[in-house]
C-alpha cells in the first residue's frame, strides 16, 4: 500500500511538471495602457474598440514615447479584443490599463453593457480610471504629447493626484462606476476629456463632469458646479473661492481645508429636507479691487453667501433632472428598511427642500500684511 501510494505521488507530480500554465515572458507581451470605445463607423457595427499599446524601447535613455493604437468594430467588446489580437504577434496584457474612454456618443447611449465587460475581465484593475473623451476617445488615444515619457502617462497623472491637483477634475474609478450603475440611491458620473489644439500644440483639457442615469449622461455639468460637486463629495479639500460684487470678481479665496457634511430628514407631518453644512477655510489670495481691509468678516459673510448659492443652485438642477451623484437616497435606504425604500425615496425626492448652511474662515491674507 505504501508502495501505491508513492508511486500515485510521483506521477501526480509529472503531471505538474508537464502541463502548461501558460505563462509567457515580458518580452512576449504587449501591455495595453488605456482602452477606447467610440461608435462604429459601419452601421452594421455597434463600437470601435481601440487599445493603445505601449512599446517597450531597447534604450532607456531615450526620451520619445512610442505606441501604437490597434482598433477593430465589432458589436462585442470580447469579439474585438480578440480579432485585435489577431493582427499582433505578442501577447495583450491588460494589468496595467488604467484609463478606459468612452466617447461622446457612447456616453449619450448606453454604457451598462461596455463595464460588464470590464468587470468581469480579472486583469482589468478595478481602480482604473473612467471618463469621456470629446469629441470621440480616438482623439484622446492618439495624442502624442511631448511632455509624455511614457504613453497615456498624462492622463495617469491627471486624475491620479500624483501630478496636477486641480477641485475641476472629477476623478472616477471603475469599481465606484459599477456600483454607481448598480446600486439604487446614487447616480453614476464621469469626468469629460476634451482634445484641444492641433498638431504638435495638441492638449487635452479635463474641468467639466457629466452625470449620468443608470445608463447613459443626462447631465453635463459647467466648471463652477463640477468644482461643488468635488467639495460635496469630499474629494478635495483646496479649492479657489470667487466672490462677485456687481457682476464682476472682486477676491478670491484659496481654500486649505473644507469639510461637507449632510443629513436627509424625512418625518411624518414634516416636509422632508436635506441638511447640508460646509465648512471652508484658507486664505485671501487675490483681491481684483484693493480695500486695504483687515476685517475680514464682511468678506467671510460675502463668500458664504455666494457659495450657499451655488450650492443651492448645483442642487435643485440636479433635483430637476431626478439625479442624485451624491447620494440622498442611499442614505435615505440606509437608515429605512422598508421592502418598498426605494419606491418611497422616488416620490419624497422631487419635493425635498435643501437647507444650506456655509461656514467659511479667512486665516490670513497670504504674505501681506
Amino acid at each position: 500500500m505504501r508502495h501505491l501510494f508513492k508511486r500515485i505521488v510521483i506521477l501526480i507530480s509529472i503531471v505538474l511538471v508537464l502541463s502548461s500554465c501558460g505563462y509567457k515572458d515580458i518580452d512576449k507581451r504587449f501591455f495595453v495602457v488605456t482602452i477606447g470605445i467610440d461608435k462604429a463607423e459601419n452601421e452594421n457595427k455597434k463600437y470601435k474598440i481601440m487599445l493603445k499599446v505601449a512599446v517597450p524601447s531597447p534604450d532607456i535613455k531615450t526620451e520619445q514615447q512610442t505606441f501604437i493604437v490597434s482598433e477593430y468594430e465589432s458589436n462585442s467588446v470580447t469579439g474585438a479584443v480578440r480579432m485585435i489580437k489577431s493582427k499582433l504577434s505578442k501577447e495583450l496584457d491588460f494589468s496595467h490599463t488604467k484609463m478606459i474612454l468612452f466617447g461622446e456618443e457612447v456616453a449619450q447611449d448606453d454604457v451598462r453593457e461596455l463595464t460588464d465587460w470590464l468587470i468581469r475581465r480579472r486583469d482589468i484593475q478595478k481602480i482604473a480610471w473612467v471618463g469621456i473623451g470629446k469629441p470621440n476617445a480616438e482623439n484622446i488615444l492618439r495624442m502624442n504629447r511631448l511632455t509624455e515619457e511614457i504613453p497615456s502617462n498624462a492622463l495617469f497623472l491627471t486624475f491620479g493626484n500624483t501630478g496636477t491637483d486641480s477641485v475641476y477634475i472629477l476623478s472616477e474609478r471603475l469599481f465606484d462606476f459599477r456600483k454607481r450603475i448598480t446600486e439604487r440611491g446614487i447616480s453614476p458620473i464621469l469626468p469629460i476629456v476634451e482634445s484641444k489644439g492641433k498638431g504638435e500644440r495638441e492638449y487635452f483639457e479635463v474641468n467639466h463632469g457629466a452625470v449620468l442615469d443608470d445608463k447613459k449622461v443626462r447631465m453635463v455639468l459647467t466648471s463652477e458646479e463640477t468644482k461643488i460637486l468635488n467639495i460635496m463629495l469630499k474629494r478635495m479639500e483646496e479649492a479657489d473661492i470667487r466672490v462677485d460684487k456687481d457682476g464682476e470678481e472682486l477676491f478670491y479665496i484659496a481654500s486649505e481645508g473644507s469639510s461637507a457634511k449632510y443629513k436627509v430628514k424625512v418625518k411624518k407631518g414634516k416636509k422632508p429636507t436635506v441638511d447640508v453644512h460646509i465648512r471652508i477655510s484658507g486664505i485671501l489670495e487675490e483681491e481684483l479691487e484693493y480695500t486695504g481691509t483687515t476685517n475680514f468678516k464682511e468678506y467671510e459673510k460675502m463668500a458664504e453667501q455666494q457659495v450657499k448659492q451655488r450650492v443651492l443652485h448645483l442642487l435643485t438642477t440636479l433635483q430637476k433632472e431626478n439625479l442624485d451623484p451624491i447620494g440622498f437616497g442611499l442614505s435615505y435606504r440606509a437608515t429605512h428598511f422598508n421592502k418598498n425604500d426605494w419606491e418611497e425615496w422616488l416620490a419624497i425626492y422631487p419635493h425635498i427642500d435643501f437647507n444650506v448652511d456655509v461656514d467659511m474662515k479667512i486665516e490670513g491674507s497670504g504674505l501681506l500684511k
